[in-house]
């Protein structure tokens, strides 16, 4: 993709703030609570110097198993889509990106932006049961909302290659972000992009 071979495809990209926190409510994920397995952790993915203390810094009370989540779903997931799109921007191809901001608390707790949190809203098929725990319980009136929004963007990319959006540039992408709520500054995010744009990928999955 970097050298052009896909610039003729255009690229419709979303992922999720808080991904790795689903496999860790399914019991898919380590269980990192101590600041030693964190440090292992890092050591074993060979992450750059300071970017686990920059992740601590950016969530100052947050408990070491939500930094160990945050950290390493960002770099399988959202850093990953982060430079998919740069890498096919710079090649001339467009490209377009988005990240899931949507919580909630449901029956059971709190709802994340979690992995596969955004396909149901894409979709428009909210009111399904089975969604119930992905979801967080029944859809409200803000999730048909951010639901239509989302539908929309994605038909419209699929019909004439235009979500509402402009498409990223050759530099660093910046995502539109899908929330209940009115976008916002996320100036967090940007912090947190800084830190992982020195991982180097090769090694994550020796």
């Amino acid at each position: 993709m970097a050298a052009g071979a896909t610039r003729e495809v255009d690229l419709l990209v979303c992922y999720n703030t808080e991904e790795y926190w689903l496999l860790d409510a399914v019991g898919s994920s380590a269980n990192i609570t101590t600041d030693e397995q964190l440090a292992r952790f890092a050591e074993d993915f060979r992450l750059p110097d300071g970017l686990v203390a920059g992740y601590r810094a950016a969530m100052p009370h947050a408990p070491v198993l939500d930094v160990h989540l945050a950290v390493f779903g960002d770099l399988l997931f959202g850093e990953y889509s982060n430079r998919l799109v740069e890498l096919h921007a710079q090649a001339g191809g467009r490209a377009f990106l988005s990240r899931f901001d949507r919580r909630r608390t449901g029956p059971n707790g709190d709802v994340r932006a979690w992995h596969c949190a955004d396909i149901p809203f894409a979709f428009g098929n909210l009111d399904t049961d089975c969604l119930a725990f992905l979801i967080g319980g029944a859809p409200t009136p803000a999730d048909h909302g951010l639901a239509r929004r989302m539908v929309r963007a994605w038909a419209d990319f699929a019909a004439t290659g235009n979500p509402g959006r402009p498409s990223v540039n050759n530099s660093a992408a910046r995502a539109k972000m899908w929330s209940t709520e009115d976008d916002a500054a996320d100036d967090k995010a940007a912090a947190i992009r800084a830190l992982r744009v020195k991982a180097d990928f090769p090694v994550l999955c020796p």
